[in-house]
């Protein structure tokens, strides 16, 4: 009998290590492990200065990021936006979809594509959210090239919208 359930057992047994082993590979794989880069952001609005790029995208918010990585960030905004803004009781909700791209001493050293939200209560100041993929990484950044990007912060509105948009938040590379 010791033998049968020995036998029985064995597909089940070689099944179980078979699926633990490739979950062990990719925990100790390095380049997944250690592949996150975060920057605190302090962001200017440049729309007013209706500066385009190569494909029609407008640059609306151009300041520094710093942390992990340290330099320059823009985001160059699709327009008009993908989706009309939503108005709902107290507030608005405004889309965007964008190439931003970081670049230190004035060597774009990453760029990529993000979409998302800014939600602005009425007379008030709004926050935004965004996700996106790196497409571009060159250098010590060439690792992070496919990976997924998180954004997010308030958007302070000062006294003269929107010449007087100022914001400020997380960058996140992971």
């Amino acid at each position: 009998m010791k033998i049968q359930f020995a036998w029985k057992s064995t597909p089940v047994v070689l099944v179980l290590s078979m699926t633990l082993a490739g979950g062990i590979a990719f925990a100790d794989d390095a380049d997944v492990s250690d592949a996150l880069l975060t920057g605190a952001l302090d962001l200017t609005y440049a729309g007013n200065l209706e500066k385009t790029d190569d494909d029609g995208r407008l640059l609306v918010w151009e300041g520094s990021v710093g942390g992990d990585f340290s330099g320059t960030i823009r985001w160059w905004f699709i327009d008009p936006a993908p989706i009309v803004s939503t108005s709902y009781k107290g507030g608005t909700v405004n889309y965007y979809e964008a190439r931003w791209e970081i670049w230190i001493d004035e060597v774009l050293v990453l760029a990529g594509q993000s979409a998302g939200k800014t939600v602005a209560p009425d007379q008030s100041d709004g926050m935004w959210d965004g996700h996106g993929i790196v497409t571009e990484a060159y250098g010590k950044f060439a690792r992070f090239n496919g990976r997924k990007v998180y954004e997010t912060g308030p958007v302070i509105y000062g006294l003269n919208p929107p010449d007087s948009l100022t914001g400020s938040g997380m960058f996140q590379i992971y």
